[in-house]
């Protein structure tokens, strides 16, 4: 039970440091992409190694470093008098900030199974590699030779970036070989960003680029890349995950990326699968930028919110399980034409069978938009329309005739859709085997194109 409670208590406490990190940067996609450090310097207070909770903390234990003041915490402790001497109220990692809520001038009752707790999360004991280490974060300098060195001298190991800005030069790469997989622990608040040198378009990480992934499954070695903030300074895509089998994204944040996270298949359409959770997206703003790009089967996004991208999410396999996915329209530079809008889309679906369950956009042009052949299936989707557009705004579209099965699905266009063409779905071609099982959406907005009425078991809810 000890065990249960340890790793309850450390991912609350997680999800609760993420949550703030994320709605955060989802706020922060109204702001210029372009926008870079403030150049407003302050002094920070962090650990120098971790330090389990009852510990008093001394000089020794801690260090004052010098950041730009955009990329600090609110709360952050800026002097060594405010730490040194008190107690920490709970586990500290290496590399972490201090605040108010992380110390006493008590010490506080350490329970006989915190003191295991405490002693299991320690980076040492847990079999981290440490990369403060090795190397410290540098909002200035590249660090991408050391942190693949790092990589490559470590196989079947989790690294473990604290709190800071490390730049790379080029992409990161990981192997695929069983033997030499590793996986990722971010802190909150570790960035990674691009440096001028760039090459646009290539990915701050690639997943499974090198070595021979196995035939054979694996359950062992599944890839866990966990935390952290990917800054791909409208030139850098965030993650390709190539190859290694089963690869866990989770808790994650990204920003300003043109691709956020593509999933890669090989010439014959086979590739690794990825489980996506609670990773927040926020694209470049640009007409190649696109949230999420499957072209593998089997994969799973659950609780994402995906703005500022022409294409959000982009499916080119099947068996692909979407829940609780939210992508949001920016009409932000480069954007705002009537002719690029008009091509937005929130959901691609390429494949033959997906299954949706949840899953509701705003503004978009096209909510979702299925190729020929397509017999996905939508459970509870949402489409909603509150601003200005341009042409159209199309809750569902079909490039053939309509094969899909939708349950529940809500068309909201709202009082700024006059003068605009509305359709709950068109379809390229008359026919097909598609029903509509309880629809909402106003009847006397939509278009004489709107073709719904033709698959509707019964009367739209007329909202």
């Amino acid at each position: 039970m000890m065990k249960i409670n340890k790793f309850a208590k450390a991912l609350v406490s997680t999800l609760l440091c993420l949550s703030m990190l994320l709605c955060g940067a989802l706020v922060s996609c109204n702001n210029d992409p372009e926008a870079t450090l403030s150049g407003n310097n302050v002094n920070v207070v962090r650990a120098k190694e971790g330090i389990k909770a009852g510990t008093k903390i001394t000089s020794d234990k801690v260090e004052v470093v010098v950041m730009d003041a955009s990329v600090v915490p609110d709360g952050a402790l800026s002097t060594e008098g405010d730490v040194v001497g008190k107690f920490a109220t709970a586990q500290i990692f290496a590399g972490d900030f201090f605040s108010a809520e992380k110390i006493s001038s008590k010490k506080p009752a350490v329970e006989d199974d915190e003191k295991e707790e405490n002693n299991e999360l320690n980076f040492a004991d847990a079999g981290y590699v440490l990369v403060s280490d090795y190397l410290k974060p540098d909002p200035k300098n590249d660090a991408s030779d050391a942190i693949q060195k790092l990589i490559d001298e470590n196989p079947n190991r989790t690294l473990y970036f604290p709190d800071g800005i490390y730049m790379l030069s080029k992409p990161i790469e990981t192997s695929a070989d069983p033997d030499k997989k590793v996986s990722f622990k971010f802190s909150n608040y570790a960035q990674f960003k691009p440096m001028d040198n760039w090459t646009y378009g290539e990915p701050l990480f690639k997943i499974g680029a090198k070595g021979e992934a196995s035939d054979e499954p694996d359950a062992e070695n599944g890839v866990v890349f966990e935390g952290g903030i990917l800054d791909g300074n409208n030139r850098a895509d965030a993650i390709w995950v190539v190859g290694g089998g089963n690869v866990s994204i989770r808790y994650s944040a990204i920003k300003y990326a043109v691709v956020g996270i593509h999933v890669k298949a090989d010439e014959n359409g086979n590739g690794p699968t990825v489980d996506v959770v609670t990773t927040n997206i926020i694209g470049s703003g640009t007409l190649d930028s696109v949230g999420v790009i499957l072209e593998t089967d089997n994969n799973t996004l659950t609780n994402m919110r995906i703005a500022a991208n022409q294409i959000c999410i982009k499916l080119l396999g099947d068996g692909n399980f979407l829940r609780n996915l939210h992508p949001l329209y920016v009409f932000r530079s480069g954007l705002k034409a009537e002719e690029n809008y008009v091509d937005s889309i929130a959901f691609y679906d390429g494949g033959t069978r997906n299954f949706y369950d949840n899953c509701y956009n705003d503004q978009f042009s096209t909510g979702f938009y299925l190729v020929e052949g397509n017999r996905s299936m939508f459970d509870c989707c949402f489409n909603y329309w509150y601003t200005e557009g341009y042409g159209y705004h199309n809750a569902f579209v079909c490039e053939g005739k309509f094969d899909a099965v939708i349950r529940m699905a809500d068309a909201e266009f709202g009082i700024n859709s006059e003068g605009i063409e509305c359709n709950f779905l068109l379809v390229g071609e008359e026919g097909g085997s598609g029903t509509i099982d309880g629809a909402a959406y106003k009847v006397h907005k939509v278009s004489e194109r709107d073709v719904a009425k033709d698959y509707l078991i019964n009367d739209p809810i007329v909202n």
